[in-house]
């Protein structure tokens, strides 16, 4: 099974139904590559090579649709009791946490066959566009190790892009799945609000609903099929089924302006646009340039009410980290600015809190009126900029704001692996629907899987 690793999770668990490959045998070839290329891009922090080995050995045709695939876990949210678990603080390396329950959606993930071949590398607090938290180093973009995998979901795409494990667990607040998988050439779907189960990654409040999990992977077809075996799905819906035939002529929106912040775009994420745009025609859609006009000035609106949630999220994680640790943190347990933004946030009230929760709703509400009003998908970059060099880390926006208005809004939007630039960076496109529509999303987005294949595609590592 040397070559097991170029295909996809459904291909794998198809080896298994048929008899041409057992568990144990695609567990042993994906670590093989994990041992092979790990040093190199530092995407795996935490092998769990023993226990999966144990449950390969367990593993059945009769274990759910993808029996005995293997995957890998984000550092961050998902939890096996028993395993560690340290969200890329030292202070949780140091102690040697473990974790004490098995979250939810590690119990259907575990339930459709997959098994869990160990923890990727996340930032400080599961917090960054960039994946390079001190205490485990930087994980190295597969198509240019000079270069951020992105981030919070770093190590999971890169492990996915250089084809450790087909597909991973990551977790998405503001971006932190479709960043990443922007960055690493690999394709990823954040839900529609409470679509999957999910879980903050220190049980920190979301009263805006904004956290999601899911995978990334290397086929439209895997994310579709995880939909179908994990989500809390409208009865009937059959996301698998969905995008086996093509959608209905759709009207289709064009964004390639950071209308949010007003801040320059880079020549090649345009371009990622233009070009879907044009796959899109060709496919028979109606394609337009347009968008929420609630979206201009967005962030700059919302600035003040975004900073006070982001300050309560922040003082919860460093008083949930202080508990386990049974002391005051410093900036050597996590880092220097998340004390800073906690310290902060102390003086927040609850009804300060409220009030920003209301004004971002309030905002929200007209964006989602574009898709009320006759449009169906929107098209824009997923970053500003294409990958950028390891070690220029700043603000939540330094790469991009395309995806966070849709974490608020709470609807589904993926990020798609439809151009790489001249120097041979990927540059992914952001496609996003209206609430409830995922099954539409994934439809399309195997209609331009098909126009504009990617799976060929590899880094040379």
């Amino acid at each position: 099974m040397t070559d097991a690793w170029r295909l996809d999770a459904t291909a794998q668990a198809e080896l298994v139904r048929q008899g041409e490959a057992s568990p144990a045998e695609l567990v042993e070839a994906a670590i093989a590559r994990i041992e092979r290329l790990n040093a190199r891009i530092n995407a795996v922090v935490t092998p769990m090579f023993d226990e999966a080995r144990h449950r390969a050995a367990e593993a059945s045709t009769s274990g759910g649709p993808f029996g005995g695939v293997p995957m890998l876990l984000k550092d961050a949210s998902i939890e096996v009791e028993g395993a560690p678990y340290y969200i890329g603080t030292r202070v949780l390396r140091a102690i040697g946490w473990r974790s004490r329950r098995t979250t939810e959606l590690a119990r259907r993930l575990a339930a459709a066959g997959f098994v869990f071949l160990g923890k990727t590398n996340v930032p400080v607090l599961s917090t960054g566009i960039t994946t390079e938290p001190p205490a485990f180093g930087p994980t190295r973009n597969p198509w240019d190790l000079e270069r951020s995998a992105g981030g919070s979901s770093g190590g999971s795409a890169a492990a996915v892009a250089s084809g450790m494990v087909s597909i991973a667990h990551g977790a998405d607040g503001t971006g932190s799945l479709r960043y990443p998988a922007a960055c690493c050439g690999v394709a990823t779907l954040k839900p529609s609000r409470g679509l999957v189960p999910c879980e903050t990654p220190t049980g920190e409040p979301d009263a805006l609903g904004v956290w999601a999990e899911f995978v990334l992977a290397r086929s439209v077809r895997d994310l579709a099929g995880v939909l179908d075996a994990v989500a809390d799905a409208p009865a009937g819906a059959r996301y698998a089924e969905a995008i086996a035939s093509p959608p209905p002529r759709l009207r289709v929106g064009l964004l390639t302006r950071d209308v949010m912040t007003g801040m320059s775009v880079d020549a090649e994420c345009v371009a990622a646009v233009e070009r879907t745009g044009e796959l899109l025609r060709a496919l028979g859609h109606e394609v337009e340039e347009s968008h929420p006009a609630a979206l201009e000035g967005l962030f700059v609106r919302t600035a003040q009410a975004i900073g006070v949630l982001v300050g309560v999220g922040r003082r919860a994680q460093v008083g949930w980290l202080a508990g386990i640790a049974g002391r005051e943190l410093t900036a050597d347990d996590v880092d220097a600015r998340s004390l800073a933004t906690a310290a902060a946030a102390e003086r927040i009230t609850d009804g300060q809190a409220a009030e920003a929760v209301e004004a971002i709703k309030g905002a929200m509400a007209p964006i989602r009126d574009w898709w009320r009003d006759g449009h169906d998908l929107l098209v824009t970059p997923v970053l500003r900029q294409p990958p950028w060099p390891l070690g220029q880390t700043g603000g939540p926006t330094d790469g991009g704001s395309f995806p966070g208005p849709f974490s608020f809004s709470g609807q589904p939007a993926m990020s798609l692996p439809l151009h790489w630039t001249a120097s041979g960076l990927p540059a992914g496109v952001q496609v996003v629907g209206a609430y409830g529509r995922d099954d539409l999303l994934l439809c399309v987005a195997s209609q331009l899987e098909q126009a504009a294949p990617w799976a060929h595609r590899w880094p040379d590592v």
